[in-house]
């Protein structure tokens, strides 16, 4: 077997938690290459085992092998790891010190800048001065999501994954540096683990020989292990996603898909892709029903060993409550206006293939209602009806509701400002019509509109 070979596995055995087989693989393997990402799972694998001291040797290791091939992802990575492994020591200063520039690695910053901005935050015996409120009020505003311009030259010629995957890892860091703050400031003021010993450049040792924690003897002596138990052929696929307002991201894990037989199906509101493999090692179709409409030619799929990735691009800008529809909050496509208001027995399959329209309705006199917004807060569109009595209310509000529920998000904003600014006597779901205007009370022959008192 290939040493190559055998650092790919030893790298799915650290992504699948089995520590002590990813010890053994990745070391056999750093024997032929000290490759910065193979070092950097094996320290990962070694805090798994609580070997923190062995895990921050090999991280140092990791950051001076990628500066000598270049990497500056990787180094940014390294100090991560770094700062897990101070953590883990109680170090807390040196943790935020190596979590503070890994983030200022992943924004663009140099790797070795010619003043070391850390040493700024120290006083004069020094200790780490930044406090978790600091670092939680940085985090809000120097995001690498931000304007920053730093952060645009960081971004150009990047893909929107890449781009991605490094928000991601400085929100990680992020997190990770408010984590340690806060165990720090519950210190006393002079304890060691407020004291920064750490150096932006760490001392460089030679690559270290680990094995993992299971003894020979006991592993000679040990019995056949009990097969695993099998895992259900209904258990689902395990998801993770992250949104930004113009696109989705969403990682399926599913180890082991073959790329040439898969296909994949983006479609306005849902995913097919066929097929996967299942938990169960079953390889079957997977539908992804989404909350929102993407657009089908800017979304793509990649497929690595252990998961399936998504990009999607959102057909409307704004954030998703959820990722996945459901019966309740999924968009369906509006009914056109002309539908009769009493047809409660409409068939739904209809309804969902007519195209959306938007015009400014005249609402029924059994409709009328005064807005509740002074007293009793915005109108909840989803109870619309509900305390109604009679039958010719229940289908007029029956129409509303579903209308209501089948807009999209800038219809519905429509419809909540015009039939509120109108007291309730019309109502639009064109927002550019809408928007900047108010939208003035028209009652029905033979009824006097007055003032809400």
């Amino acid at each position: 077997m290939s040493y190559v070979v055998m650092a790919q596995q030893g790298l799915d055995a650290a992504e699948a938690r089995n520590w002590d087989e990813a010890i053994d693989k990745l070391s056999a393997a750093l024997q032929h290459s000290t490759n910065p990402t193979w070092l950097i799972a094996r320290s990962k694998a070694l805090i798994g085992l609580e070997r923190f001291d062995a895990a921050l040797d090999d991280a140092d290791l990791a950051w001076h092998t990628a500066s000598q091939r270049g990497g500056r992802e990787i180094m940014a990575i390294a100090q991560y790891r770094r700062g897990v492994a101070f953590l883990r020591l109680k170090k807390y200063a040196n943790a935020d010190y190596c979590f503070m520039h890994c983030m200022r690695l992943l924004k663009g910053g140099p790797a070795v800048p010619k003043e070391d901005p850390g040493l700024q935050l120290v006083d004069g015996n020094g200790f780490w001065k930044v406090t978790a409120a600091e670092a939680t009020d940085a985090a809000r505003n120097e995001g690498i999501g931000n304007k920053d311009e730093t952060l645009k030259r960081a971004a150009v010629q990047r893909t929107p994954d890449t781009y991605q995957q490094k928000f991601r890892d400085w929100r990680m860091a992020s997190t990770m540096r408010i984590q340690a703050l806060a165990a720090m400031e519950k210190l006393p003021e002079d304890d060691p683990g407020r004291k920064l010993t750490a150096t932006l450049v760490p001392e460089e040792k030679s690559l270290a020989v680990h094995v993992s924690d299971k003894p020979e003897s006991e592993a000679a002596q040990a019995k056949p292990a009990a097969p695993k138990p099998a895992v259900p052929s209904d258990t689902p696929l395990r998801l993770q996603d992250f949104q930004s307002n113009t696109a989705m991201s969403v990682s399926i894990f599913s180890k082991g898909v073959d790329k040439e037989k898969l296909k994949v199906e983006f479609l306005e509101s849902s995913v097919r892709l066929d097929p996967l493999v299942y938990p169960s090692g079953d390889e079957r179709e997977f539908r992804l029903d989404l909350w929102g409409e993407i657009d089908t030619s800017k979304s793509k799929c990649t497929v690595t060993p252990n998961k399936v990735e998504l990009s999607l691009a959102k057909k409307t800008v704004g954030k998703w409550p959820a990722l996945r529809a459901d019966a309740s909050s999924r968009p369906e496509p509006v009914a056109k206006l002309e539908a009769k208001a009493g047809s409660e027995t409409q068939d739904a399959d209809s309804v969902d293939s007519v195209q959306p329209r938007s015009e400014t309705l005249q609402a029924p006199a059994t409709q009328l209602a005064y807005p509740t917004s002074s007293r009793a807060g915005p109108k909840n569109w989803d109870k619309f009806g509900e305390d109604q009595n009679s039958d010719d209310d229940k289908d007029v509000n029956y129409f509303f509701k579903k209308l209501y529920k089948g807009a999209s998000p800038e219809q519905q904003r429509a419809m909540m400002k015009s039939f509120t600014e109108s007291n309730g006597t019309s109502l639009s779901t064109n927002w550019d019509e809408v928007k900047d205007r108010v939208v003035e009370t028209v009652p029905p022959d033979g009824v006097e509109a007055k003032k809400w008192e």
